[in-house]
């Protein structure tokens, strides 16, 4: 049996975009134990995933200090990996796959810190013109080649569904209710659409007599409720009342998904509800990489002409 480590410590939609590798590993070689690195806050979004064996689960994205790099080497060294793939570039995690000794360590070959790998992929992400999934599959298949390309795919465990619907229930929302779920903020992974249009957005979907459901990050609760707390009934704002599992559990039952270029619309596309996008027309930020994968969305991107070309402006040119 071989113990393959993938590791993807960033932000939500990037874990969600390197799943479908684990399950072509898993299906391809269904011998192989498969765990994967992940920061402590997307870790939760995974408890359904049968087809990963364990998930290791550092505090943040990176690793601050020498201490915590060693501390990781340890843990890895001793859970005897045959393998780790890099698919979130960083010097700690890569010094720490080196110490631990792993046997094969897959990463870019472009980054100065590429020398802890043994096996170094020429790929440039940035200016590929290739969505982030096919990347990963592309870096992945440098040592395991033959993988049947998948789609992302999220499991919605019933206590998932059961915790959102309660506090939707709490929130004036009933199971038998269907509501659109608008998504405001992206902590800046991308230029977005400013906040007063997604209000406005609200308000003219409530007035066609839907639920509007708003949700939004703890650090970003103060701002939607600037925006969206004078708002009239039917619009339920639980920005930073939800954690990742009864967000994933609210999304799966929600009638559609509005958001910009962030992890709630890959959790859309991962358990296959409509999903509107708004995203910038930049290369390295467009539905090119970025979009959520198959068919259940539309997607929104202002032209270059739009405006003078600063990003504020030309996403503020796409109306309600």
């Amino acid at each position: 049996m071989k113990r393959i480590l993938l590791c993807r410590t960033d932000a939500v939609g990037d874990l969600i975009l390197t799943l479908p590798v684990a399950r072509s590993l898993k299906a391809a070689h269904p011998d192989f134990q498969i765990s994967l690195l992940a920061a402590k806050y997307t870790a939760p979004l995974l408890a359904g995933e049968s087809y990963l064996d364990n998930v290791v689960a550092i505090s943040k994205r990176s690793l601050d200090s020498l201490n915590e790099v060693n501390a990781l080497a340890r843990d890895l060294k001793r859970m005897s990996f045959d393998a780790a793939v890099l698919f979130y570039p960083r010097l700690s995690l890569a010094l720490a796959m080196y110490l631990a000794k792993i046997p094969i360590r897959i990463g870019t070959s472009r980054r100065a810190y590429s020398v802890f790998f043994n096996r170094r992929v020429k790929l440039h992400r940035r200016d590929s013109g290739k969505h982030e999934l096919d990347l990963n599959y592309e870096l992945a298949e440098q040592e395991y080649g033959g993988l049947k390309r998948l789609e992302p795919l999220l499991t919605v465990l019933p206590d998932e569904s059961k915790n959102s619907d309660r506090l939707l229930a709490q929130s004036g929302i009933s199971e038998t209710e269907s509501f659109v779920l608008i998504h405001p903020l992206s902590h800046g992974s991308a230029p977005n659409w400013p906040i007063e249009r997604y209000v406005e957005l609200a308000s003219m979907i409530a007035l066609k007599g839907h639920k509007i459901v708003v949700t939004g990050s703890a650090l970003e609760s103060d701002d939607v409720a600037v925006h969206f707390g004078k708002l009239g009934e039917g619009i339920v704002n639980l920005a930073g009342k939800t954690d990742l599992p009864q967000l994933k559990g609210m999304i799966k039952r929600a009638r559609l998904v509005v958001s910009g270029s962030t992890g709630p619309i890959h959790i859309a596309g991962a358990v296959g509800t409509f999903a509107v996008g708004i995203y910038p027309p930049e290369s390295t930020l467009s539905p090119v990489r970025w979009g959520p994968r198959g068919s259940a969305n539309k997607l929104f991107v202002p032209s270059v002409d739009d405006s003078k070309g600063n990003a504020g402006d030309l996403m503020a040119s796409i109306p309600v």
